[in-house]
């Protein structure tokens, strides 16, 4: 399951560094970064500015989501594996928790006697 787990993490790190990127290039109110780029300025050429722009915003929305739905799967992974672990390590704690109290033999008032005082020969 630590193979699976590594494998989640790292498409959700990939999935995350294309999704920072994408946001990047994306041309905001202000400009963005999407001027300075000369692939992206191409792609708007070839593409026409309006589908490049509906394109960039769907591809940000399906990465979202892929980052989402790993997230969730990676939990669900982790939660499976643990639990699986669980239940072949024996449960000490319970085992404890359900033994009775028994006070020790002369009950709990009894207090200890003082210790005799030194002799001086």
């Amino acid at each position: 399951m630590a193979w699976l787990i590594g494998i989640l993490v790292g498409l959700l790190v990939i999935d995350a560094i294309l999704l920072t990127l994408l946001v990047l290039i994306q041309q905001g109110k202000g400009g963005g970064l999407a001027t300075d780029i000369q692939g992206v300025a191409q792609a708007s050429q070839l593409l026409g500015v309006r589908q490049a722009a509906d394109f960039a915003e769907k591809a940000t929305w399906t990465l979202f989501g892929a980052l989402i739905v790993l997230t969730f799967l990676i939990h669900a992974v982790y939660s499976l594996s643990k639990s699986s672990l669980d239940e072949r390590r024996p449960r000490v704690a319970d085992v404890v928790n359900t033994q009775p109290f028994t006070p020790p033999s002369g009950g709990p008032s009894q207090t200890p006697s003082p210790a005799p005082a030194p002799q001086n020969p």
